[in-house]
């Protein structure tokens, strides 16, 4: 293989290695986005559950409040009762007791349902208190160590630009900026290598003529993808 191939072959290698890091940096936002989204959704969760078992009890001493006004009615009718001496107006004020103690008794049964719905919800909110509880450690373990990686290959890419220049004035200019127009527009292999007489690139058969320029160390593209090709002994034809 020609030198100057060689070069641009380490050239790519080292290009193809960095964008592999940029192509790592940018799958961590998604997913640092959805571990923080995991930990919001679990707050909220739990914070629903917190605010339905407020309401309960706030439906359930609502009700408790209607119970003791109707109890403190149905005394009143009770003390009118015994002090009346008509018996229509003790009938009536018997009757106006049993009404109320009826309404007391199905407001009770109201409590009751009320009081068990509460502690079916507190003790799905405190069940949902530890799960998230968990939940957030193991987040925050995972966010962390997304963010050192992210860290460490930041700054590897940044080293990687530098040491690029190195390697990038090692091969001769237009070959090199020839290179880079192509790399930048396909975002990959460029230069492929020429292997049971077919494209390294785009697997397509080449023709006879192509191939044995290619071994001649001209410098030769695919007529299918484009891409420089090259070719070393161990590869067949």
């Amino acid at each position: 293989m020609r030198e100057d191939l060689g070069l641009l072959l380490q050239l790519q290698q080292w290009d193809l290695d960095t964008m592999r890091l940029e192509s790592e940096l940018n799958s961590w936002a998604p997913q640092r986005a959805e571990l923080v989204a995991k930990v919001l959704q679990g707050r909220e969760q739990a914070e629903a559950l917190k605010q339905a078992w407020v309401q309960l009890e706030v439906a359930r001493k609502g009700l408790e409040s209607q119970i003791a006004q109707l109890q403190a009615m149905a005394d009143k009718y009770a003390t009118q009762q015994l002090q009346t001496k008509k018996n229509e107006e003790y009938r009536a004020f018997q009757s106006q007791i049993e009404t109320t103690r009826k309404n007391i008794s199905e407001l009770e049964t109201k409590v009751l349902e009320k009081m068990d719905s509460e502690d079916q919800t507190r003790k799905k909110y405190q069940k949902a208190l530890v799960a998230n509880e968990s939940v957030e450690v193991d987040c925050k373990k995972r966010i962390q160590s997304l963010d050192d990686i992210k860290k460490s290959h930041v700054r590897e890419v940044q080293e990687r630009k530098v040491k690029r220049s190195e390697i990038a004035d090692l091969v001769e200019p237009k070959l090199r900026a020839v290179y880079e127009r192509m790399f930048a527009n396909k975002r990959g292999h460029v230069l492929v290598g020429v292997d049971g007489g077919s494209c390294g690139g785009c697997h397509i058969k080449l023709p006879q003529q192509l191939i044995l320029s290619c071994r001649s160390d001209e410098i030769t593209n695919c007529i299918n993808c484009g891409c420089m090709l090259y070719y070393s002994p161990e590869m067949s034809i």
